[in-house]
């Protein structure tokens, strides 16, 4: 057996992966499984450590209340900043679109009562998810960074409106900046929040 095969053979033969592990063409997401708003971006979160198993493979990951909390004081401002940022997204929403969190009355409480769990209409995908596959489901899928736009392989076939947004043609993608205060500012919030219509 090669070694490279055998790495991938023992990598797929358990049920949960370390994302460093994770190989071309696989993800690991978490949220709700059938979300109508999903995120991708290129690392995960150190979710082992937070919560204590590592993430499994090509699935998702229903966060439970809490996990977010945990997730931030091991990961530190990067990733209280990555789902402030998408909970604030989804509350720039009119509140007409089928996406806009209307049963809570901020996003703080969206993001910690139910941002990225079951039945919340949200996922967020590390890794290489074949985001062309996911969104021919439909929903909106939106991708964090151009850089991770480029690891995907879509940033290519996408038309790029300015310097930080795209949309692909055919596809319900969009291409945004990371999610981050300064890359993704409220002003750039509520541009993105126009495109997604």
């Amino acid at each position: 057996m090669a070694p490279a095969f055998g790495r991938l053979h023992g990598i797929l033969s358990r049920q949960y992966v370390e994302i460093s592990e994770i190989p071309l063409m696989s993800f690991t997401a978490l949220g709700d499984s059938k979300a109508i708003f999903s995120v991708y971006i290129e690392k995960s979160p150190p979710f082992e450590k937070a919560i204590g198993s590592p993430l499994p493979l090509e699935t998702h990951y229903p966060l439970a209340t809490g996990d977010i909390f945990a997730i931030n004081q091991t990961g530190g401002n990067g990733w209280r900043k990555v789902f402030n940022v998408y909970a604030k997204l989804l509350f720039a929403l009119p509140t007409t679109h089928r996406s806009f969190p209307d049963a809570f009355d901020s996003w703080q409480s969206f993001r910690d009562a139910s941002l990225l769990q079951e039945n919340s209409g949200t996922a967020l995908y590390f890794g290489n998810a074949d985001i062309k596959e996911n969104a021919r489901f439909g929903g909106l899928h939106i991708i964090a960074g151009r850089t991770h736009a480029k690891q995907l392989e879509i940033a290519g076939e996408c038309v790029w409106l300015s310097e930080s947004f795209a949309v692909h043609p055919d596809l319900p993608v969009f291409i945004c900046p990371y999610f981050d205060y300064r890359q993704l500012s409220n002003i750039k919030i509520e541009q993105l929040v126009k495109l997604l219509g």
